[in-house]
C-alpha cells in the first residue's frame, strides 16, 4: 500500500510538473497572441473618427469599404500574386541547390554551402533591401554594369519597380527554401537510389520517380513557408517597390500610421488573416495528403 501511494504521488507531481512546463508558453501565447488577436477584431468593428481617434460601435462599415473599393481588393490580389511568385521562383531556384548539396556534395562543400545560406539571415530586411535598391539604381550596380557590356543603351534603373520588390523577395527568403528543403532531401536513404538503378532506372528516371515524390513534402513545406511569409512582409515592398507594388502590410500600415484609421487598418488586417487562414487550411489538407501519400498519382495495390 505504501509503494501504491508512493506511486501515486509520483504521477502527480509528475502531472504538477508537466502543467508549470506548459503554463509558460501557453502563457505567452495568450498574451502575445490570443489578447492582440481579440483586441483586433474588436477595433475592426469599431467607427473611425475622421482627424483621429476612433469610437466604440458595432459597424460593418470598415469591412464593406475593404470590398466595395477596388483598390484594396487588388492590393490583396496582388499581394497573393507576388507571394505566390516568390515562393515558386524559391522553389525553382532553391531545389536544384539544396539538392546538389543534399545529394551529391562533398562534407565540405556542404557546411560551406549551409554557411553561406544561413549566413544571409544575419542582415535584418533593411539593410538587404536597401544593398538591392543601390545594386538594382540605374546609377551603379547591374544598371550600370549591363550598359557596359553593351547589353543596354543606357543604364537602367530596375529599382524602384516591380522587378526589384520580386527580386528582394526572393532574395530574402530562399535561404527559408533551402533549409526547408535540405532536412526533407537529406532525409532520403541513398539505398532507395542505389536500387532503383541496379533495376535498370537511369538517373534522371531515379530522380523522377524516388527523390522527387519523398522529398515533395519538404518542397511544399518551404513553399508554404515563404508564401506566408512573403505575404506578411513589409519592409521589402515598401523600401523596393512603388504605389503600384506595395502590399497588403504596407496598406495596412499607412492606414495606421499615416491615416490614423485604426478600426479600418484592424478591419483589413482580418481580412488578411482570414485569406491566411483559408491558404493554411488547404495547405494541411495537401501535406497531410503528401505525407500519407508520397508518390502523388499512384495507389497502393
Amino acid at each position: 500500500m505504501a509503494v501504491a501511494g508512493g506511486g501515486s504521488r509520483s504521477a502527480k507531481q509528475a502531472n504538477r510538473l508537466v502543467y508549470l512546463l506548459l503554463a509558460y508558453p501557453g502563457g505567452m501565447l495568450v498574451v502575445f497572441f490570443l489578447v492582440p488577436l481579440i483586441m483586433l477584431v474588436v477595433f475592426s468593428v469599431y467607427r473611425n473618427i475622421p482627424g483621429g481617434g476612433w469610437e466604440t460601435a458595432f459597424t460593418w462599415d470598415n469591412y464593406v469599404r475593404a470590398f466595395e473599393r477596388g483598390l484594396y481588393r487588388d492590393r490583396l490580389v496582388f499581394t497573393l500574386q507576388l507571394s505566390a511568385l516568390t515562393a515558386l521562383i524559391c522553389l525553382a531556384m532553391g531545389y536544384p541547390f539544396t539538392y546538389y548539396l543534399a545529394r551529391r556534395a562533398s562534407p565540405l562543400v556542404r557546411r560551406i554551402g549551409l554557411a553561406a545560406t544561413i549566413s544571409t539571415l544575419w542582415l535584418t530586411y533593411v539593410v538587404r533591401s536597401y544593398a538591392w535598391s543601390v545594386l538594382l539604381s540605374s546609377t551603379s550596380g547591374i544598371g550600370r554594369l549591363l550598359f557596359w557590356l553593351g547589353l543596354t543603351e543606357r543604364p537602367v534603373g530596375y529599382a524602384p519597380g516591380y522587378v526589384a520588390t520580386l527580386i528582394g523577395m526572393v532574395y530574402a527568403f530562399l535561404p527559408f527554401m533551402i533549409l526547408s528543403l535540405y532536412g526533407s532531401l537529406r532525409a532520403v536513404d541513398p539505398s532507395m537510389e542505389e536500387a532503383s538503378m541496379n533495376l535498370g532506372a537511369r538517373p534522371w528516371r531515379t530522380f523522377w520517380h524516388v527523390v522527387l515524390p519523398l522529398s515533395w513534402p519538404g518542397a511544399a513545406s518551404g513553399t508554404l513557408l515563404v508564401f506566408l511569409l512573403a505575404m506578411g512582409n513589409y519592409v521589402v515592398p515598401s523600401i523596393l517597390g512603388q504605389p503600384a507594388q506595395w502590399t497588403m502590410p504596407v496598406i495596412i500600415t499607412n492606414q495606421v500610421m499615416y491615416e490614423s484609421n485604426v478600426p479600418f487598418g484592424a478591419a483589413i488586417s482580418v481580412v488578411l488573416m482570414a485569406v491566411l487562414g483559408l491558404v493554411l487550411f488547404a495547405a494541411g489538407k495537401l501535406l497531410g495528403a503528401a505525407r500519407m501519400n508520397p508518390y502523388p498519382g499512384r495507389r497502393d495495390s
